[in-house]
C-alpha cells in the first residue's frame, strides 16, 4: 500500500467535500490496522465525515489500497496544533495556547506580522499585549476558552 498514491486519490475526493488533508498515516489500535485520514474543513460534522468516509472507502481498490486495513476519517479536534506559520496566521482572532521559553498560557492571537505573533493574555482580569517571535514558539495549539 503506497501511501503517496492514496493521498493524490484522497486530496481529489476531499476536494469535492471542501475539505483538505490534515494528515494521513497508518497505525494499529487493538490489533487492528488502521488507515487514518485526519481532514479540515468548515463542515466536521459526524454526518459530513459519514459521508466522506463512504465515498474515500468506494474509491479504495485493492491495487491500491490493502483490504487488511480499516478506514478511518477524522477532524483534528477542537485543540487542534498549528504546525505552519501559514495555519497561525489563519487563526488570527482565535483562542490558542502559546509555548514558548518564557510562556506556557493562552491567549488570543491578534496578529502576525512577518514572523512576529502578537497576543493577548487576561492575567487576572487584566489583558496584557505580547509580541512573540515565532521562531521562539515551542508549540501553538488552539485552545477552548471557558
Amino acid at each position: 500500500m503506497n501511501l503517496k498514491t492514496l493521498e493524490t486519490v484522497i486530496k481529489n475526493e476531499l476536494i469535492k467535500h471542501d475539505l483538505t488533508l490534515f494528515s494521513l498515516t497508518t497505525k494499529k489500535e487493538f490489533g487492528e490496522n488502521i488507515l487514518e485520514i485526519i481532514v479540515d474543513g468548515s463542515d466536521l460534522s459526524s454526518d459530513h465525515l459519514g459521508d466522506v468516509n463512504v465515498a474515500i472507502s468506494e474509491l479504495l481498490t485493492e491495487d491500491i489500497f490493502d483490504p487488511n486495513y480499516y478506514l478511518e476519517v477524522s477532524s483534528p479536534g477542537a485543540e487542534r496544533p498549528l504546525r505552519t506559520l501559514e495555519e497561525v496566521k489563519a487563526h488570527i482572532g482565535a483562542y490558542v495556547h502559546i509555548k514558548t521559553p518564557t510562556l506556557d498560557t493562552d491567549a488570543t492571537l491578534l496578529s502576525v506580522n512577518e514572523e512576529t505573533l502578537m497576543i493577548q493574555i487576561n492575567l487576572k482580569g487584566r489583558l496584557k499585549k505580547e509580541a512573540v517571535s515565532y521562531h521562539d514558539v515551542m508549540a501553538i495549539r488552539l485552545a477552548i476558552k471557558f
